[in-house]
């Protein structure tokens, strides 16, 4: 379902579109409607609609405007515009935004439900898009969330189901592959080789590896759907008549079956835990060492459990800062980073793929080691410090923090701070800015803005309006921060300054 808002200051008309479609029926959730700009866009900010049917001329906020300020938060809301006749030139300017859908009044039924018809079908494809391409980058990390699991469930076998349901998805592991052949005698020396002619092998059958190739003296472990005994056999007989120069003792390979992936990879790791040395080759042949020293902890267990149990915010900076030193690699910082924060993710079991995904994208886009610890800053000071303390504060905490440091900002929606920020799902924020402020988020966003432009007026005797409404978050808008100024004090800002001015003369 698309999320759609009605916005028009007549209410005949808001009405009207209300019912005149049974939304519902062509993928629609009609979420709110709203008698001004001012209101369309606190809802926007709080309720990210996809879809907004909007009058142009409005008081308070135009059409016009609320869309500039709106896409600017949000460039993925497709508007359509309901206009008279002599708005043509109002049409013409909103195309300037990339506006494509605009109707005359009084709307016909038939052409409202073609562009709601349309837009639904380009958001149906550009998700399809979206997940192939999430698909797409995921696969270029396989290796380094491959190592991520197995370093995580070797941490936390007693609690095995969890890991593996946060990294299902990620990994794209099936359910259904229930399968592992066990390959012994398989010498170091020619294990690039082994590797490739078993793949090799496995691709002339079609049958797909779900896993990288993982390996703990001399022993193999390759994991496929064999869901046949012939395929079974196909590959046995073709794994161990392999051959390589200096090879002692003829492979020998012996298949594991469980009742599904979750079971079978519980048992897969529980059989490598025993080593010290667990080797991952990945497609290309690349072989990447995961240490597993029994008698000590894990590296990224320590390093998690040290921060997240620091005293405050500048302590837990200050040991990533001895972590995330800049003589770091940043591909090791990157990889130790990805480590962190899906561990850091444990207490909500299966993490948003899309959450997962923004990170990774922001954490490989960085260049710098620097620049990967103070994006996985706000992750690590998100994590549950302990039984009594609720994760979700800490998002709050974070919210309020980066707000009172970036009010002169206008993409301040909970969206843009749930996907480019936090992490988390929109949705689950929402729910819980709710519950632990007792107010919606642009009505404390709004709160905050206009405190400040208060303190600037009265401690700084500021009285340039068009300066303080940039300063706040308003950029080249003053008429709509006087607006919502005059809503949140009585006064518009040029009586509110006046009336400072008169009481510091007296």
């Amino acid at each position: 379902m698309l999320r759609l808002m009605i916005v028009d200051d007549e209410q005949i008309i808001r009405e009207a579109l209300s019912q005149m479609i049974d939304y519902e029926s062509i993928g629609y959730e009609l979420i709110a409607t709203a008698k001004n700009g001012m209101e369309a866009y606190d809802i926007i900010c709080d309720d990210y609609p996809d879809v907004v049917i909007t009058d142009i001329r409005m008081p308070i906020l135009n059409g016009l405007d609320l869309i500039e300020r709106s896409m600017k938060s949000d460039s993925r809301i497709t508007f359509i515009l309901l206009s008279g006749y002599n708005d043509f030139e109002y049409a013409k300017q909103a195309m300037k935004y990339g506006v494509r859908y605009y109707i005359l009044k009084p709307t016909d039924k038939n052409e409202l439900i073609e562009s709601l018809a349309s837009i639904r079908k380009e958001r149906l494809q550009e998700e399809e898009n979206r997940k192939m391409q999430q698909q797409d980058f995921l696969r270029s990390l396989h290796v380094p969330l491959e190592q991520s699991f197995i370093m995580e469930a070797l941490e936390h076998q007693d609690s095995f189901p969890s890991v593996f349901r946060k990294y299902q998805a990620l990994l794209s592991l099936p359910k259904d592959c229930y399968y592992a052949c066990i390959c012994s005698f398989v010498e170091e020396s020619y294990l690039k080789s082994f590797a490739c002619d078993v793949r090799k092998v496995l691709e002339a059958s079609k049958v797909p590896l779900q896993f990288s190739i993982l390996y703990v003296k001399n022993s193999a472990v390759l994991i496929f759907p064999a869901s046949t005994l012939a395929i079974q056999e196909q590959m046995k007989n073709s794994i161990i008549s392999l051959r390589y120069p200096g090879q002692s003792v003829t492979f020998e390979a012996e298949f594991l079956h469980r009742e599904g992936a979750e079971k079978l990879f519980q048992e897969v790791i529980q059989k490598v835990s025993r080593f010290e040395r667990i080797l991952l080759i990945g497609e290309g042949g690349d072989i990447h060492e995961i240490k597993n020293h029994i008698a000590s902890p894990w590296m990224v267990r320590r390093i998690e459990d040290s921060i997240t149990s620091a005293a405050d915010p500048s302590q837990a900076a200050e040991l990533l800062n001895s972590v995330f030193m800049e003589s770091m690699p940043p591909a090791t910082a990157r990889n130790l980073a990805l480590s962190l924060f899906l561990q850091a993710g444990m207490v909500l079991e299966k993490p948003s793929v899309d959450a997962a995904c923004d990170f990774f994208r922001r954490l490989y886009s960085c260049d710098t080691v620097s620049g990967i610890r103070e994006l996985l800053q706000v992750v690590m000071l998100q994590k549950n410090t302990g039984p009594g303390c609720r994760k979700t504060s800490s998002n709050i905490a974070l919210l309020k923090t980066y707000i009172r440091e970036h009010l002169d900002s206008e993409n301040l929606s909970l969206k843009w701070l749930a996907e480019n920020y936090l992490f988390v799902s929109v949705g689950y924020l929402s729910k819980q800015f709710i519950k632990e402020e007792g107010m919606r988020f642009s009505d404390y966003l709004n709160k905050e803005r206009m405190e400040e432009a208060i303190r600037l007026m009265t401690y700084y005797h500021n009285d340039n309006v068009k300066h303080i409404a940039r300063q706040v978050g308003f950029g080249s808008n003053p008429q709509y921060f006087s607006q919502v100024f005059k809503r949140y004090t009585g006064l518009p800002p040029t009586e509110y300054i006046e009336k400072l001015k008169n009481k510091f003369e007296k």
